[in-house]
């Protein structure tokens, strides 16, 4: 892959959530001038500070959705890439408080575009989810409105710059997600719930879905959202890998676990899209993703464009149990060495 941050300037915001921080992480790794960490919460900077030791690490405190304070970050620093994470991601919470998750993922995104267009930014990449793609949730709704004002960018911008977005479905190791819940409920109340057994998900570990992230951003040219491809599984053979993992590293008896059946939340699908029917029509291919872009022209030449209807969770092979076991075996042996993001 090819190293375009060798020297370079990069403000990460959100960049102690769970994906923000393995970007900043990644990032590193490429002789970086500086990378800006910018988020709300003292803690988890703290946190992140003690375990990374690393000069090139800068840490402000700030929120997306304060223009003057965001706009502080941008002219303190040259800024040449962004990586845009920051948003409220959790489902149920956002239903609960919609204005709150419009400030943060639409206002908030707003601020980030106004301003890296204002100081000339090269790239700006903001992380999405596969509910952005027919949305149903207030979540969807507003990550896609987040993207429409990411792309939107390019509008606006220089020749020199470029606006895009990357997609993508459940992290496995990510704090909120289905994994550590369905963990922390069998071991602390031995119970565990779901909804409906046949619903999927796609999933992804971090590291794999960061990886792809700064890959988009080598590639981007300005106006793409890419879709990272990925396996899904079903929620019943999830229980059921978590069931067994916890018996096993636990030494709890399957017989004292129940399980719960509970209704599923308001505006919550049987199965997730990442790319939809109107989508597919503007679609590209890459080995380990597809490209949405209405710019034929900032298309790669050595791309060609695909037909499919649409990318969805129940089309797409669900893992095994055994696969599940595997994956959940690693990241739990990740969160006993610390490093559970």
């Amino acid at each position: 892959m090819e190293n375009i941050w060798n020297g370079k300037t990069i403000l990460v915001t959100g960049g102690t959530g769970s994906i923000g921080s393995e970007i900043v992480r990644q990032l590193l790794n490429y002789e970086p001038k500086k990378v800006i960490v910018y988020s709300r919460d003292e803690i988890k900077q703290f946190i992140m500070r003690n375990q990374i030791d690393n000069e090139r690490l800068e840490m402000v405190m700030g929120d997306v959705r304060d223009f003057r304070s965001t706009e502080k970050v941008f002219s303190a620093y040259k800024i040449d890439y962004v990586y845009h994470a920051a948003a409220m991601k959790h489902v149920v919470v956002s239903e609960k408080g919609p204005t709150e998750c419009v400030k943060t993922n639409i206002m908030g995104t707003e601020n980030v575009v106004d301003l890296a267009l204002r100081y000339g930014i090269k790239k700006m990449i903001t992380i999405s989810t596969d509910k952005a793609a027919n949305p149903t949730t207030v979540m969807g709704a507003t990550k896609f409105i987040a993207e429409r004002i990411t792309l939107n960018g390019n509008y606006l911008a220089e020749k020199s710059q470029a606006f895009a977005c990357v997609r993508f479905g459940n992290v496995a190791n990510s704090r909120g997600s289905v994994i550590p819940i369905m963990i922390d409920s069998v071991t602390r109340n031995k119970k565990l719930w779901i909804s409906q057994p046949k619903v999927t998900r796609f999933i992804m570990k971090i590291s794999d879905a960061t990886e792809l992230v700064l890959k988009s951003s080598t590639i981007a040219k300005g106006g793409e959202i890419f879709v990272l491809k990925m396996p899904a599984f079903r929620l019943g053979d999830m229980m059921e890998a978590v069931i067994q993992h916890c018996c096993q590293t636990y030494n709890l008896n399957r017989k004292d676990i129940t399980i719960e059946t509970k209704a599923m939340e308001s505006g919550e699908k049987i199965d997730e899209e990442l790319i939809n029917g109107i989508e597919a029509k503007n679609l590209y291919e890459l080995e380990d993703m597809y490209i949405i872009s209405e710019k034929r022209k900032n298309v790669p030449p050595n791309l060609k464009k695909i037909v499919l209807n649409s990318y969805n969770s129940k089309d797409t092979k669900p893992l095994s149990v055994k696969q599940l076991k595997k994956i959940i075996d690693e990241i739990n042996k990740d969160h006993c060495r610390g490093t559970w993001t």
